[in-house]
């Protein structure tokens, strides 16, 4: 059959036929069934975080294995169907596959003709469909910020790896010694020696910090339940679902809360939640699958991991806002702060200059795997600079030291490597410590007489060029 003659095959809802078991099925169960499952089991009191981190899970495993035992099944795959397919497209399509059938049986001018023109039909039909649902959910999200990237994501429709090409073991021992070998390289470059841990402060002395974070709070059942219920993804080797983690917070939440405060009273994060299941999805939808530079890794960590990560964030955040800690320079992960305000302080930043009469340089850093090869000991010695002390910072130097990761290409799944550097990405702390890590820059900038707005590690530098052509050249050396 000519290409001017098939008919679409990707417009609607098809059936896959063929059946495949369930790689690593999960535990699914009514989530209020816990509670009964929680009250016919004790869970000894923790005594150490790593302990109480093992015990917890192999609590939630009994509690699933006997509400819904892990089995191996079959399922048939149903593509979902597009929110843009109409009752009127299904009829066309299946005018189309009518027609076409007619074509293949009697293969006359007339049948050829038909299809065809059923064909441009349903075409057209469809790009009305998509333009009508696309228009309808922008403008009804028109002031919606998460909403409009989400739909932009959409429409761009980023590939995942295992769409591209077929998943092996030799492929993911290939993306994981990658991933690793592009972050030590860079590490490498600027740290040659791998410094020794110190508290030596490493960052421009402006003010004397008064104000200390020795401890993290210890935590209620109902702060628990809250943060439970405000994460929405895990880790494909946690014993549940999120879901289930999120339903049954009410049962769960009591022996989760008993394992974060035994953390935070012994300074050290357990070792069973520093480890990361990589995701590689390709950074371009047409990039070359073949072509390790072009994948992305995406982490995801263990749900109690995050659950505790993101009350850590909490308080400090609120202790860098109350001290005022954080650069005003930084837009990135801040509350009344975004892409908007830092596009906004660059602008008015340039005209400011422009209104003097004065030229305007505009310099973009960026910088390579910025979270992947934060130094450790660097960011220890920013944290005691900005007061976070003793058990606090014990704990977080325990939260970075010590982090594993393997690439998981289902059903494969590469060896474990050990991440010498850097933030876990897909943490909620992540992005506190990065700015915290990154707030020197600023000041520098500023002792050299140059304006720095920054997103992350997005870094925009803007120096006024005036009559002095070599006052401006030292500014930017």
């Amino acid at each position: 059959m000519s290409p001017s003659t098939t008919p679409p095959n990707h417009t609607g809802p098809t059936t896959d036929a063929s059946t495949s078991p369930s790689e690593n099925p999960p535990h699914t169960t009514a989530p209020n069934s816990y509670h009964a499952a929680a009250g016919a089991r004790s869970l000894r009191p923790p005594t150490d975080p790593d302990t109480a981190a093992t015990d917890l899970t192999q609590w939630i495993n009994d509690c699933a294995n006997t509400l819904a035992p892990l089995k191996t099944s079959t399922t048939n795959h149903t593509n979902k169907k597009a929110a843009w397919f109409t009752e009127d497209l299904r009829i066309s399509k299946h005018t189309c596959r009518k027609l076409e059938k007619e074509w293949l049986h009697d293969r006359t001018p007339d049948n050829h003709t038909a299809l065809k023109s059923a064909t441009r039909r349903h075409h057209q039909l469809i790009r009305t469909a998509k333009k009508t649902a696309f228009k309808d959910r922008l403008d009804n999200n028109a002031h919606n910020t998460k909403e409009l990237f989400s739909i932009v994501k959409e429409l761009s429709n980023p590939s995942s790896i295992t769409n591209d090409i077929p998943p092996s073991q030799d492929l993911c021992d290939s993306l994981a010694t990658f991933f690793h070998r592009k972050i030590t390289d860079i590490h490498d470059i600027f740290n040659p020696d791998p410094p020794a841990p110190t508290t030596k402060s490493t960052t421009p002395a402006t003010t004397t910090r008064t104000s200390r974070l020795t401890v993290w709070s210890s935590i209620s059942d109902q702060d628990t339940i809250k943060t439970m219920n405000s994460i929405h993804s895990g880790s494909p080797s946690d014993p549940c679902p999120h879901h289930v983690f999120n339903k049954a917070s009410a049962a769960i939440a009591p022996h989760l809360r008993k394992t974060i405060n035994c953390s935070f009273e012994a300074a050290t994060f357990p070792e069973s939640w520093k480890h990361a299941e990589i995701n590689a999805v390709l950074k371009k939808t047409k990039a070359e699958p073949k072509d390790l530079k072009n994948f992305r890794p995406i982490s995801l960590l263990p749900f109690p991991a995050k659950v505790t990560e993101k009350i850590v964030n909490k308080q400090l955040t609120r202790y860098l806002e109350v001290n005022n800690i954080l650069d005003p320079s930084q837009s990135s992960f801040r509350s009344k702060h975004s892409t908007e305000t830092a596009l906004i302080a660059t602008t008015d930043d340039i005209w400011t200059l422009m209104d003097k009469g004065e030229t305007a340089a505009l310099i973009l850093l960026d910088l390579s795997a910025a979270f992947d090869t934060v130094c450790h000991c660097i960011l220890s010695a920013r944290l005691h600079d900005t007061g976070i002390q003793e058990k606090a910072l014990a704990w977080t130097t325990s939260f970075l030291s010590g982090r594993t990761q393997s690439v998981r290409l289902p059903p494969f799944r590469s060896k474990t490597t050990e991440i010498i550097c850097g933030v876990p990405q897909g943490s909620s702390l992540s992005p506190t410590l990065f700015n915290i890590y990154m707030a020197p820059l600023a000041h520098i900038a500023r002792q050299h007489n140059l304006n720095t707005i920054s997103y992350a590690d997005d870094t925009q530098l803007i120096i006024s060029l005036t009559e002095d052509p070599h006052t401006a050249k030292a500014n930017l050396h």
